[in-house]
């Protein structure tokens, strides 16, 4: 995945995507105007397409819009034994985190909780690249992968986006990082591997700490997609509504005919903003997925590319 395709799938603020397609969707319908594709003429079919397809669409999009907040909501609440249940698991899993770095307790910042996660790794593989050094059987070249690694964990630090953060930890990286710990682990079972062991623990940890980030970041993106979706009801409505006011009952129009092709590719820009914005959320939820589906050493092809 090139930077510009990750940008707009994953990276990219949503709304300014959904902004940037309904650009396109102008450019596309003024276009067609402008070699005769498409007319907007008085005695056109734009007053009944605004007046009736476009506000059925939006009673559409508000059925999307209760759906999301269902899915949003699903997870929000829950019987005291299952929230209970959760809280256990996360406390859990933090403690022993705390442990494998040596630290009285792990951040609660996602960002502070990984970069501390590879701060640590590289100190354990150091050590153990130390304690055998001289040695020709691919250590130097696990020290170098591993280093590479954990500087990609240190630097989400600061970063206070959770979906930057799970951007971040996009691919086989720590499936591949596991695997090499775990050959050279087998290479070395005769001598002292206690570092290893920890290096292992700690990539499993960031393995759980991927999909529990990416949860959190997905209930955030819906959360914000539905709320961005309510927002914009009432300005398209109002944007269908005044369109529809440019043809009068008998064939003419209240604005200079010259102006149509501008003045209605403008309205369908912004009534198609709703759906480019549902689209940019969509594909960005769709693209995290597709490239964070394993939680252990089996990485399908997939998710490499």
């Amino acid at each position: 995945m090139n930077k510009l395709s990750k940008w707009v799938l994953i990276d990219g603020s949503r709304l300014l995507v959904s902004v940037l397609l309904a650009a396109v969707a102008f450019l596309v319908t003024f276009g067609a105007t402008r070699i005769g594709l498409v007319t907007f003429q008085p005695a056109s079919a734009v007053s009944s397409m605004f007046g009736s397809g476009v506000v059925s669409g939006m009673f559409s999009l508000i059925t999307i819009t209760l759906t999301v907040n269902q899915l949003v909501l699903s997870r929000v609440f829950g019987t005291v034994e299952g929230l209970t249940d959760r809280l256990d698991g996360t406390r859990e899993f933090r403690r022993s985190v705390a442990e494998l770095t040596d630290r009285a307790t792990s951040p609660n910042d996602p960002a502070e909780f990984l970069a501390t996660i590879g701060e640590t790794l590289d100190e354990r593989v150091a050590a153990f690249a130390a304690e055998h050094d001289g040695t020709t059987d691919g250590i130097e070249e696990y020290r170098s992968a591993m280093h590479a690694y954990a500087e990609r964990l240190e630097g989400v630090a600061g970063t206070e986006d959770t979906m930057a953060i799970v951007s971040t930890l996009l691919g086989p990286a720590y499936a591949e990082r596991l695997t090499e710990t775990e050959a050279i682990r087998r290479a070395h079972d005769d001598r002292s591997t206690e570092e290893l062991d920890t290096v292992a623990e700690l990539l499993e940890a960031v393995a759980v700490a991927r999909q529990f980030f990416k949860t959190i970041a997905i209930q955030q993106d819906l959360a914000g997609l539905s709320r961005r979706l309510a927002a914009l009801g009432i300005p398209i409505l109002l944007v269908t509504f005044y369109t529809t006011t440019v043809y009068t009952s008998v064939p003419s129009v209240t604005v200079a005919q010259p102006l149509l092709p501008v003045v209605v590719s403008a309205a369908i820009a912004i009534v198609l903003l709703p759906l480019a914005l549902l689209l940019s959320y969509m594909l960005r939820l769709a693209t995290i997925a597709r490239y964070t589906v394993s939680v252990g050493p089996f990485v399908p092809p997939e998710e490499r590319t």
